[in-house]
């Protein structure tokens, strides 16, 4: 019977754990190296960005506390003379290194050996290097992994020294950067009622837009004495043809708006979707609804927005308005009781009649909209 207890608290600290690991997200950072186009070093971020994705572990946070940070050294380079024309051959080395950008502290390396080759100069050889590395690579895998097992263990020993951290990131009024240095806290350190009560005023202590005072309308000044009217003298109206009649061609009705809920104790319902061509924004407002735990706080955010054409957008906020607050983390969610939200998609340059793909979070639970309908203003 102890012996049966034991195992049932061991896989509970197992499932713990893992959960607060998922909860562990990156972002790729910039090369800062010299030697590299700046080609070479956009397409050397969206190889980690893809690295990120495939090992789901991406964010759409412009404040996540995590980087993976690469770097590619080059080493031999070699030109041979073909039939035709040259070939020039380069190898490096390309790491990855993953670290808090808030403290500096560095949770894991990965190395791989790389080479690439092709017809004409260095910088075309490196572009044909860089292309070559696999984001399916095994080593990638293990290093996301590894890395996300290091920083929850590192939170799960250090509550002392993170929540220090936190509050000077909050009196340099960095407040959006606390949260998310306190959000992947796990829920079985010493320290968690803290971080939550700390991230609840954060949220309260978000800045407000302040409303605008109209401006008094200028007074008129008195009107003079009206003169007496003059009769125009009657003018014949010119004869016009009718304007031909434009047939304006029907609009193709727009697919099936569908809406899939992943977990069974929450439910959702979608409000409105309008769109600002001026500020190049689409604003969708959501109301959630816990069905299931009582009185739970959640991460609520939207993580990815798709259009028909495929642009992909990755700058999300949520908008303070309609009594929706702002935050993302600590959301009391009772039991029964709605909880709105008002996202805005930021970037949207060109307008589109939907949305292909929305994907939205609470906690574990993912809410994914097909085909959401937007309302231009």
């Amino acid at each position: 019977m102890k012996k049966n207890r034991f195992l049932w608290a061991l896989l509970l600290l197992v499932s713990l754990g893992a959960a607060a690991q998922d909860n562990i997200h990156f972002v790729a950072g910039t090369p800062t190296q010299k030697g590299l186009s700046q080609k070479n070093m956009d397409a050397l971020k969206l190889k980690v960005e893809q690295i990120i994705a495939r090992n789901n572990a991406g964010t759409a946070s412009l404040y996540n506390a995590f980087v993976i940070q690469p770097e590619l050294v080059l080493g031999e380079t070699k030109k041979t003379e073909g039939l035709l024309r040259d070939v020039t051959l380069v190898t490096g080395e390309f790491s990855l290194t993953a670290r808090n950008k808030y403290d500096d502290s560095v949770y894991g390396t990965a190395v791989i050996e790389v080479q690439g080759d092709a017809t004409g100069s260095k910088d075309d050889a490196i572009a044909s290097l860089i292309s070559g590395i696999k984001v399916t690579d095994p080593a990638f895998v293990r290093f996301i992994r590894t890395t996300r097992k290091r920083i929850a263990d590192f939170y799960q020993q250090n509550c002392p020294v993170i929540i220090k951290k936190a509050e000077v990131l909050i009196d340099a009024g960095l407040l959006n950067e606390a949260a998310d240095y306190l959000s992947i806290v796990p829920e079985t350190v010493p320290c968690y009622d803290e971080v939550l009560g700390i991230l609840q005023k954060i949220g309260k202590r978000e800045p407000q837009e302040s409303p605008v005072a109209p401006e008094p309308a200028p007074e008129e000044p008195a009107s003079p004495e009206p003169a007496p009217e003059v009769q125009p003298t009657p003018v014949a109206e010119p004869v016009t043809s009718p304007e031909p009649v434009v047939v304006q061609p029907e609009k193709s009705p727009l697919p099936e708006c569908k809406i899939s809920v992943s977990c069974n104790d929450l439910s959702f319902e979608l409000v409105s979707c309008e769109g600002n061509e001026t500020a190049e924004s689409i604003r969708v407002y959501a109301r959630f609804t816990n069905t299931g735990v009582t009185n739970n706080s959640a991460t609520i955010r939207m993580t990815s927005a798709i259009d028909p054409d495929g642009a992909t957008f990755t700058n999300f906020s949520q908008i303070e308005t309609n009594g929706c607050t702002s935050w993302t983390y600590g959301n009391k969610m009772p039991k029964g009781v709605r909880i709105g939200k008002v996202f805005e998609i930021k970037g949207v340059s060109t307008p589109c009649a939907t949305l292909s793909y929305v994907e939205m979070t609470v906690d574990n639970c993912k809410v994914i909209i097909h085909n959401l309908p937007v309302d231009w203003k």
